[in-house]
């Protein structure tokens, strides 16, 4: 035998041990939710190290732009449509069976941008932490994204065609009626009742509130009209007038009003000021940009909130927490905005009442018109009149005008007000411009009228204020002046924003003002506040707040306090249970607490206690109970605390034939738990439920807990919606569909080889089809069964789609017809199943070397891994040196 016949065998049999240890096993493969629970690999006992089939592992992901060339040993693609793959499996790393090349799991790991893996050796499960979009996750994506779409159309489809349950306008309803106890402060028995009472009047929502004892008096009144007039709302009785910041007149007012703004702003030098009344709140809560600002607990039904300005193009929402557990959020709109209307568009306020406080007359009108898409223009005119007896009868016209680049606009408006009686002239005017880097600068001047000028101790104002946002930074900086006669008033002021998290956000402000006379009459003085609020599980919220402020140098004011609210929420021990409390100190009122407990029982019993107030000087401990009953019906089981909401009831019964009509030979179905936006309601023995807490504003969707009822029983309609009505119930009622399960197993014939057809069954989808469209798509498992669960009766075909690219089935039919038949229960269709007749591996196919010298390269990647071993000895025998010596 000669030396180079020696050195063959030598390598033979070397490379025969070597390569004789891996043995075939079949493990679970995971990869963000695609699984094949039969997966081949092959396992060395010894080093415990696994290999991965290359062309396997490709058809095993799915991914259409990735080929595999087994002759010239490539791998080429895309991944994800970020991550591509061009590689070559040198000889000396993997492993040459008949029908496929297997590597180690860390080169897989390294070829396709897979940093991290999970193996459990004692139960044979491998799960793959890939660095790339899966085309499972594309495709969850692509159709939740269609069911979102197809849902919202849907629901669009039956608001617009009026395909909901609601109740016909009436003239008068019982209504619901409210007892009020309160006590504010238990020592003193300083309590008092009044009632509060709620129905539907002359085909609109009417409220009202009246003080019995000590004193009787009528505290709120109002009939509200909705949706007759588009976005509008008509209201005769209490409403807030929408005049401008610059009149010093009461805006609670008893009237009439038509408006469609229904809460609102106004800005007052570098703060909003947004108040309201939310009849029966327990929380109002204040957003900007989607982040807590501010929360109040109303007074009297009244909430006031004084934000700084941190960004001219901040928005504000409120968030209504009423005692019944529902929750309503309102944008709110800034008076003194001038947005730009469309062409043709038309917006008007008219107003017109008597101030509940100074019983002073106040009127206004005003009109606003889109000319062109970038020119509005706005009349008015106002009869104002404040508590000392002043008159603003002013004429209001005024235009705003938009130009620029389309990406950097500029907005110009400009409103002049002519006092009818001494025809002097005020003037405001506004200019935003957004600037590049997310950036906008917003200037504002006023000019006042003479008996503007004198009672706001005002000539003219002018604010000029630039900012900024970044991701989770918005940050504002702005001059203010105010010059009036010989005086002058000017401010400076840094106001940020961070937003730490989505629950966190920090807040810090800085202002610092002088003022100066030709008397040489000076002072200055500045101010700090920071604020750290959450908002979080449960809709707990909490604010820490801290401010101090000098006057020439001299502490004038400071305050830290912690204020922390929890809203009832819908589960939990605590669920009829919200609590607030709020600790601080100040030089002003030393240290103070605050603390109130609600709860809200199940017999529709509202109680508020201990509600205590505590300061240096006295502790105040005060409660309240409330009590709701529906005139109609006093002992209606419904837990209602606002008496314009309602409720909604109704049967839910078996409907055999899906017609969506209880027939008489259909029978109620006891247990099932109904869920609404007003809470939830299990079916009694009689198959009825009731749920109140239902507000007559907006449409709602009623839904059976799938998890109560039979799991062959289904909700007979996807969607039912319903709009609710004023202090009153309406009929809702849900059928309930008997449903089947289709199954049957993708068979295979004696001739087919077992590792095929398992490569074959786990590539294969199955589709369920009624008439051309796909109701249901399901994989196969791991011993060829499928199924279809939840089937309502009807004509369905089942459709097999093979996806494997390196398996090719024959099978005995490609679909099959399966007829659901009507009836009490749901039925099981069993055996439809699919024969694989015979299966053929797919030629792997031949990618172009593109001029490639393939051999050359195969050499260069065999050398950069000998020289990479090389290196790697001489550093272990650089270490045993340096170890020894």
């Amino acid at each position: 035998m000669t030396r180079l016949q020696k050195t063959i065998l030598i390598f033979c049999i070397l490379k025969a041990s070597l390569f004789s240890a891996p043995e075939e096993a079949f493990v679970e493969l995971e990869m963000k939710g695609q699984k094949n629970e039969f997966y081949r690999v092959l396992i060395d006992d010894e080093t415990e190290e696994i290999y991965i089939g290359v062309g396997e592992f490709i058809d095993f992901t799915k991914i259409d732009g990735l080929r595999f060339d087994r002759k010239r040993r490539r791998i080429k693609g895309a991944l994800d449509t970020e991550k591509q793959v061009d590689v070559r499996i040198p000889d000396s790393i993997s492993i040459d069976l008949e029908d496929d090349i297997f590597i180690k799991l860390k080169d897989l790991q390294e070829y396709f941008y897979i940093p991290n893996y999970q193996w459990d050796d004692e139960r044979y499960v491998l799960t793959l932490f890939p660095d790339f979009k899966t085309p499972r996750e594309y495709s969850l994506e692509l159709n939740n994204q269609r069911t979102r779409l197809a849902m919202a159309k849907k629901e669009q489809e039956l608001e617009e065609e009026g395909d909901y349950i609601f109740q016909k306008k009436r003239l008068l309803a019982p209504g619901m009626l409210k007892f009020i106890y309160s006590n504010s402060n238990i020592e003193d028995n300083d309590y008092s009742f009044e009632i509060d009472y709620g129905t539907e009047l002359l085909y609109g929502e009417f409220e009202m509130t009246q003080k019995i004892y000590p004193e009787s008096e009528l505290d709120y009144i109002r009939l509200r009209y909705q949706e007759v007039f588009g976005d509008y709302y008509l209201i005769f009785g209490d409403f807030y007038l929408e005049s401008d910041s610059i009149f010093d007149v009461e805006r609670n007012l008893r009237g009439i009003s038509f408006s469609k703004n229904e809460y609102y702003g106004t800005r007052v030098d570098n703060r909003t000021i947004i108040e309201g009344e939310a009849q029966n709140a327990s929380l109002v809560e204040l957003y900007r940009n989607g982040s807590l600002e501010d929360f109040e607990l109303p007074t009297e039904n009244k909430f006031r909130f004084t934000p700084l300005n941190i960004s001219s193009s901040d928005n504000y929402t409120i968030k209504i927490y009423y005692r019944d557990g529902r929750i309503e959020i309102k944008d709110i709109y800034i008076l003194g905005n001038q947005n730009i209307l469309n062409k043709g568009e038309n917006d008007f306020v008219i107003q017109g009442g008597v101030g509940n406080d100074d019983k002073e007359n106040q009127y206004l009108a005003k009109y606003k018109y889109g000319l062109t898409e970038n020119l509005t223009t706005t009349i008015g005119i106002s009869f104002l009149k404040n508590s000392e007896g002043i008159k603003y009868d002013v004429l209001e016209g005024g235009v705003a005008y938009r130009f620029g680049l389309e990406k950097y606009p500029t907005l110009v408006s400009g409103t002049i007000l002519e006092e009818i009686n001494s025809e002097s002239l005020g003037f405001k005017g506004i200019l935003e411009q957004k600037l590049p880097w997310d950036s906008n600068l917003i200037i504002r001047y006023e000019d006042y009228s003479l008996e503007i000028s004198d009672r706001l101790k005002k000539d003219y104002s002018y604010n000029i204020d630039l900012s900024k946002d970044f991701k989770r930074f918005t940050g504002s900086v702005g001059y203010f002046n105010n010059t009036y006669e010989d005086e002058n008033l000017y401010q400076i002021y840094l106001n940020l924003d961070y937003t730490i998290s989505r629950n966190f956000r920090m807040s810090l402000s800085n202002e610092y003002y002088e003022y100066s006379s030709t008397n040489e009459i000076r002072s200055n003085g500045y101010g700090t506040q920071i604020k750290l609020n959450y908002n979080g599980i449960k809709g707990i919220a909490a604010i820490l707040e801290g401010k101090v402020n000098y006057q020439e140098d001299r502490l004038a004011d400071d305050e830290i306090k912690l204020s922390f609210v929890k809203p009832p929420s819908e589960s939990g021990f605590f669920k009829n249970i919200d609590a607030a409390f709020e600790v601080g100190h100040s030089s002003e009122k030393g240290t103070f607490f605050e603390m109130r407990f609600t709860y809200l029982f199940d017999n529709n019993i509202y109680i508020e206690f201990p509600d205590i107030k505590t300061d240096n000087r006295e502790t105040i401990i005060g409660g309240r109970i409330e009590k709701t009953v529906y005139l109609g019906n006093p002992l209606l089981p419904i837990n209602n605390n606002n008496v314009t909401d309602g409720w909604v009831e109704g049967k839910v019964f078996v409907d055999e034939n899906a017609n969506g009509v209880m027939d008489e030979n259909e029978s109620v179905y006891e247990g099932a738990e109904v869920t609404t936006s007003g809470g939830s309601s299990i079916v009694k023995e009689n198959g009825k439920y009731i749920i109140g807490n239902i507000s007559g504003d907006e449409l709602h969707t009623v839904d059976v807990n799938r998890e109560s009822i039979d799991p062959m029983l289904i909700q007979g309609k996807e969607i039912i919606k319903y709009k609710g009505s004023v202090s009153s119930g309406i009929n809702v009622d849900i059928p309930l569909v008997p449903v089947s399960l289709i199954s049957g197993y993708i068979e295979s014939d004696d001739s087919v080889e077992e590792r095929r057809y398992d490569g074959l069954i786990a590539n294969i989808d199955i589709i369920l089809k009624k008439g051309n469209e796909e109701i249901k798509r399901s994989v196969i498992e791991i011993d060829g069964y499928y199924f279809f669960e939840d089937i309502l009766p009807g004509e369905y075909t089942v459709e097999i789609i093979s996806n494997s690219k390196r398996y090719k089935g024959d099978f005995d039919k490609k679909q099959l017809k399966i007829n659901v038949k009507n009836g009490r229960e749901g039925d099981y269709y069993e055996d439809n199943n699919f024969l694989v007749k015979n299966i053929e591996v797919v030629e792997d196919e031949i990618l172009d070397e593109e001029n490639e010298d393939f051999e050359v390269e195969k050499q260069k990647i065999e050398d950069n891994e000998n020289k990479s071993e090389e290196l790697a000895q001489e550093k272990t025998q650089e270490g045993e040196n340096e170890k020894n010596s």
